[in-house]
């Protein structure tokens, strides 16, 4: 692994004998690399925690083109239905696209409580994302990720998982989005929504459409001021964000 390139082919499991589980889930283009350290820390605070690279990630931008979405539910689908099947108690935490689909889980998986973390379902590039992937993608098949941030920061920014946005795998992105927004009313389950200030990739409008939309009676925001849209790797606001998540899952296990 370089250290350009921060990316993990890895998958990780902590504490298989709880039968307190959480299932985590990276964000799009990214790999366990952005969600190994909670899977890690949940696991110390005595979860069984997985955590998974999702069908194309961990691996190349090219591999990512050949996915289609429907992996990505039935991927995730199953993991949960196998931690169901050995946990008394279930956990969500879905992190950027990994939220997306902690989301459409939350919709159908009697989980205990889900965490949702730098959701994106609306796009801060609506116009390239809605209009012209459709389009484009198979023509123009990658394009570098540094274009989609502001000039004063491309050059110095870290890229997590692949350096390019692999156009064919944006298209699906789009689609699960556009199935996932559908599904907001049936969440019922216990939600924390965590969104940081500093997020150049996700739009603020993501945190209320979720908040509002979903059934859930309890629900809490958590608004950080110092991570970026990894929310989970190390950043000054890391500590915080794992203690949030530990005591919030907590609150809700059926003994």
């Amino acid at each position: 692994m370089s250290s350009t390139q921060l990316i993990d082919s890895n998958n990780y499991k902590y504490n298989p004998e709880s039968k307190n589980g959480v299932y985590i889930i990276h964000g799009f283009t990214n790999s366990t690399y952005e969600t190994r350290d909670l899977a890690h820390y949940l696991g110390e605070q005595g979860f069984y925690t997985v955590a998974n690279n999702l069908p194309g990630h961990g691996t190349t931008a090219e591999d990512c083109n050949r996915c289609k979405y429907t992996d990505w539910i039935d991927f995730v689908e199953q993991g949960v239905a196998e931690m169901s099947s050995q946990c008394d108690n279930v956990y969500v935490v879905g992190i950027s696209m990994g939220s997306v689909l902690a989301l459409h889980l939350s919709s159908l998986f009697p989980l205990n409580a889900a965490v949702f973390g730098a959701t994106v379902l609306k796009f801060r590039d609506y116009f390239g994302t809605r209009v012209m992937t459709p389009i484009l993608h198979k023509i123009i098949t990658t394009r570098e990720k540094k274009l989609s941030y502001p000039k004063n920061i491309r050059d110095t920014y870290k890229y997590y998982g692949y350096t390019v946005w692999p156009m064919s795998a944006v298209n699906e992105m789009r689609k699960l989005t556009n199935k996932v927004k559908k599904e907001l009313p049936l969440i019922n389950v216990p939600a924390l929504i965590i969104h940081s200030e500093k997020d150049t990739l996700q739009l603020p409008s993501n945190t209320p459409l979720v908040y509002n939309s979903i059934s859930s009676e309890i629900k809490e925001k958590l608004i950080v001021q110092k991570a970026n849209h990894n929310l989970f790797v190390f950043s000054p606001d890391q500590d915080m964000i794992f203690q949030k998540v530990s005591s919030f899952f907590n609150q809700f296990q059926d003994h």
